[in-house]
């Protein structure tokens, strides 16, 4: 569904790191997920370069339909938002075969149900990573669980949101508030 098997946005970013199997802020310390709103409207697919003190980012002109790749050096990734009560709206970004299809899974599990709740963003959480090997490598894919939908927060930093489809009424999950 997306594509994934220059810049940043200036928003705080966490990292993921399969060999470590751990989440960090751009401090490097070690951080603890908890619930956090998936902003999927506004997923970017692309090309990504990264290297030491190298980030060059160049993203598909349409989500998931690949634009010309700039080096052999550039592999598919992505670029994500995320929003918690603790971080604010962070940024999330991989070229890792283990990230690719950790996004892949959460985006096509969240477009499902994206119609029956127009105008809201998925409310995720993170269970984990599940270990494989991808040709000769290790890496670690991370695992996400759809817990509700809640609107999107009104101090968002910058979104450009994409149109929403036509609303359906649905009736909110029990005991789910974030």
């Amino acid at each position: 569904m997306l594509g994934l098997t220059g810049g940043g946005s200036g928003l705080p970013y966490i990292r993921f790191s399969p060999s470590m199997n751990m989440w960090s802020d751009k401090t490097g310390q070690e951080i603890q997920l908890k619930k956090m709103l998936f902003d999927i409207d506004n997923v970017q697919t692309g090309w990504l370069l990264l290297e030491a003190g190298v980030r060059d980012w160049q993203p598909d002109q349409e989500l998931g339909r690949q634009g010309q790749k700039p080096s052999d050096a550039h592999k598919r990734g992505f670029v994500v938002r995320f929003f918690s009560r603790e971080m604010g709206w962070v940024e999330w970004s991989s070229n890792g075969a283990g990230p690719n299809m950790g996004l892949e899974a959460l985006y096509t599990a969240a477009a499902k149900d994206r119609n029956a709740n127009a105008g809201k963003l998925p409310i995720i959480e993170y269970v984990g990573a599940e270990a494989m090997k991808v040709g000769k490598g290790n890496t670690r894919k991370p695992k996400w669980n759809i817990t509700g939908w809640a609107p999107r927060p009104a101090d968002d930093a910058g979104a450009a949101p994409v149109a929403a489809p036509e609303p359906v009424a649905v009736a909110p999950a029990k005991g789910e508030e974030f």
